[in-house]
């Protein structure tokens, strides 16, 4: 069998996340966004808080505003077709606004340097599903989203075992499983045989419901997606609550062998042996070895066995692995890995970090 991987790839802000937010007072972004050559004013640039549901674009005059937002480390991102995307750090304050002015350097288009699939023929739409199938993903939620504007992608596979895709303007799903829209700034998207990479910054919308029972189906399917996820796992290890949130923790002392290892190599590890408190309310998580993961309060899917292509039974758990690519690596009060490419998820994780299943940093699960 072989083995699926997923490279975690996300830039993120280690800001406010943890139920102790709750009730915090919000503070205001505003700025403007200037050509850096020029000094002219840039309308129409994208303009927003990262992994949040705050964003904007700028008016005539290159202004924008953003209300609403919580205090603590965030990261802004700006975005326009033609020039150069920047993220900068900021930290808001309730007690005044934030004013920035950001100034983005022109950039060249160029034609990139490999034969791409520009025009929208057959081979184009089976890389197109293709990468649905790995960006999106394969759950059940999955078939309730739409790529809007497909016609942005643009693909590469020809390096063997390599399979790329970008695309010119951000890429935009109607999630109506979980009820969002989310605008994704994708920055480079990689599958390198059985490992899948992708680095972006997503805005998430929220949809409006037909009705109340839409509403409901909404709250079930995002509590389900939160539940037994890596964002989940971290947060219930963060908290000290594996057992009571139904998790069981071991480590993999020979997963890095060749041969694969099995349930007799794994063995119990506590929290105290890879995690402590790190700067800006985060916590560093190093371990040597890859650790499993055990979620106790969900069954495996019939898509996740379809996804690994085993022959079996659906289990009464949901199994996953991590492993570490640098060490150690900051984990955020919301239960974000901060590190770019920090860890590759393996099974249960690798099938459920997809864009299907996401959720924005301000979510917090019915208690």
């Amino acid at each position: 069998m072989r083995v699926r991987a997923f490279v975690l790839v996300l830039v993120l802000a280690y800001g406010a996340g943890s139920s102790a937010v709750i009730g915090q007072s919000t503070g205001v972004i505003e700025g403007r966004v200037l050509d850096a050559e020029t000094n002219a004013p840039l309308p129409r640039t994208h303009v927003f808080v990262a992994e949040s549901v705050h964003g904007t674009i700028t008016d005539s005059t290159g202004r924008f505003r953003l209300e609403g937002i919580r205090s603590g480390p965030k990261r802004l991102y700006v975005s326009r077709v033609g020039h150069e995307r920047r993220s900068l750090a900021l930290r808001p304050s309730p007690s005044h606004p934030l004013a920035v002015t950001v100034r983005l350097r022109g950039k060249v288009l160029e034609s990139p340097p490999v034969t791409v699939s520009a025009e929208r023929d057959e081979e184009w739409y089976e890389r197109l599903d293709h990468f649905k199938r790995l960006f999106i993903g394969d759950s059940d939620q999955a078939e309730q989203c739409t790529l809007v504007n497909p016609e942005v992608l643009r693909f590469d596979d020809k390096w063997w075992g390599r399979f790329e895709a970008w695309a010119e303007k951000p890429v935009i799903i109607e999630n109506r499983a979980l009820g969002y829209r989310v605008t994704y700034f994708l920055k480079e998207f990689e599958e390198q045989g059985s490992v899948v990479r992708w680095d972006g910054e997503p805005l998430f919308d929220p949809l409006t419901p037909a009705d109340s029972a839409e509403a409901a189906r909404w709250r079930r399917n995002r509590l389900e997606a939160y539940r037994g996820s890596l964002r989940h796992f971290l947060r219930a290890l963060m908290d000290d609550r594996l057992d009571e949130e139904q998790f069981d923790l071991y480590r993999l002392p020979r997963a890095s062998a060749v041969r694969r290892a099995t349930r007799a190599d794994r063995r119990p590890t506590r929290r105290s042996r890879i995690l402590e408190p790190g700067p800006d309310s985060t916590y560093l998580l190093n371990a040597r070895d890859r650790l499993e993961v055990v979620y106790r309060g969900r069954p495996e899917r019939e898509a996740y066995l379809d996804w690994a292509h085993l022959r079996r039974r659906p289990r009464n758990h949901q199994t996953s692995q991590i492993e570490l690519n640098e060490r150690p690596v900051h984990i955020a009060p919301s239960g974000e890995i901060v590190e770019p490419y920090g860890a590759t998820l393996y099974q249960y994780f690798a099938f459920t970090t997809r864009m299907a299943k996401r959720l924005p940093r301000k979510y917090q699960p019915p208690t």
